[in-house]
C-alpha cells in the first residue's frame, strides 16, 4: 500500500462518514484501538489501565444467520429448519437509504453522540498499559471480573467506541487518528 492511500483524520464523524459509505458488504477490517479497561476490581493497584490491541474482524456479517449456522451444525440439521429470534441489545444500527445495516451502531435508549463499529472478532493481540508503562496481563489477571461463558452458539460480537479506535484499514483504505503514532510504538514493544 503507498503512503497516499492513507488519510489522516481528527473526528470520530469523519470515520462516521467513511464508514456510511464504505457499503454493507462483509469485510475484514483491521483495527488499532486504545480503550480503557473498565471491567477491573477496584482493588487493582494500578489506576488508569488501558487496552491497546490490533485486531482483524469481520464487519457487516449477519448475527442471526451466524447463531443459525451454528444451531443447525450443533444439532446436525439444515440451516432451513433453524428459527431464531435475537434477544434485545442496548443498541441501533445505523442504515443505509435502502434500509440496510451499517456497521455503525448507536445507544437506542440515548443520544449521547458516541458511535460505535460493531464486528466479529477474528484475531487480537494486546497490550496493558498504565501510565505509559506496559503491564503483563498475567499480573491484572487476578483483578478482571470473571466473564460469563458464552453458549456456543452465540457469537462473540463486539461494538467499539470509534473515539476508541487508533487506526482502521478497510477497503484499501487505511485510516489513522491523531493517536496512532503512540498506539504503534505500543504494539511494536
Amino acid at each position: 500500500m503507498n503512503k497516499s492511500d492513507t488519510i489522516k483524520m481528527v473526528s470520530t464523524l469523519e470515520m462516521v462518514g467513511f464508514l456510511k459509505t464504505n457499503g454493507t458488504q462483509c469485510r475484514f477490517v483491521s483495527l488499532v484501538s486504545d480503550t480503557p479497561v473498565t471491567k477491573i476490581k477496584a482493588a487493582c493497584p494500578f489506576k488508569n489501565v488501558r487496552k491497546v490491541s490490533k485486531k482483524i474482524g469481520l464487519i457487516n456479517a449477519n448475527y442471526n444467520t451466524s447463531v443459525r449456522n451454528r444451531i443447525a451444525a450443533i444439532v446436525g440439521v439444515e440451516l432451513s429448519e433453524v428459527e431464531y429470534t435475537n434477544g434485545e441489545v442496548w443498541y441501533k444500527h445505523l442504515t443505509t437509504e435502502a434500509g440496510k445495516n451499517l456497521p455503525l451502531v448507536v445507544n437506542k435508549n440515548k443520544d449521547d453522540g458516541k458511535h460505535y463499529i460493531q464486528y466479529f472478532p477474528h484475531s487480537a493481540e494486546s497490550v496493558y498499559v498504565c501510565n505509559g508503562e506496559t503491564i503483563d496481563k498475567s499480573v491484572l489477571e487476578p483483578y478482571f471480573y470473571a466473564e460469563k461463558p458464552r453458549p456456543a452458539y452465540k457469537p462473540c460480537v463486539i461494538s467499539l467506541d470509534l473515539a476508541n479506535i487508533c487506526q482502521l484499514k478497510a477497503s484499501g483504505v487505511v485510516i489513522e487518528m491523531p493517536k496512532w503514532e503512540v498506539a504503534s510504538e505500543l504494539l511494536a514493544d
